[in-house]
């Protein structure tokens, strides 16, 4: 398991990298577009916070400006392959205790791991419609493209 969700993170930041090299081109003019960006990475490290017990560093609406994005990228992608690389089998069912803006919760860690990936996985594809309407050569962002490297 650990190995599958190693490999997803992977796969994650693969995506998130394809999108920046897309905007390295052609700066988008909508606006929400850095700002899901922005989210993703923001709520990526939110989650991390919470699984190791760590007070919240960053807002889930942070701003970041698109140069800040490429190093969020790397260094949550480090921080997320070291948290699971320590992992044992057992880790995957234990229980996080947390607060968000809903309330308190204690959710499986699997649980919170498949959120962060379908989450940014969510996010990229509501910029891919907004790239779309804006002329974009989209890039394919799907897990096999990334499996086939």
């Amino acid at each position: 398991m650990k190995d599958y969700f190693i490999n997803l993170f992977e796969y994650d930041k693969w995506a998130s990298n394809q999108l920046l090299e897309k905007f390295e081109l052609q700066f988008p003019l909508n606006p929400r577009i850095y700002q899901l960006l922005a989210h993703m990475l923001a709520a990526q490290r939110i989650w991390l916070d919470r699984t190791i017990g760590i007070p919240q560093t960053l807002h889930v609406w942070n701003e970041l400006l698109p140069e800040e994005m490429r190093e969020h990228v790397e260094n949550n992608n480090t921080a997320w392959i070291g948290f699971l690389s320590q992992l044992e089998p057992a880790n995957f069912e234990a229980k996080v205790h947390y607060t968000n803006s809903q309330g308190v919760f204690d959710s499986r860690l699997i649980d919170i791991i498949t959120q962060v990936i379908n989450h940014n996985t969510h996010h990229r594809g509501n910029i891919i419609t907004m790239m779309k309407e804006e002329g974009y050569v989209l890039p394919s962002l799907d897990f096999i493209t990334f499996a086939r490297l």
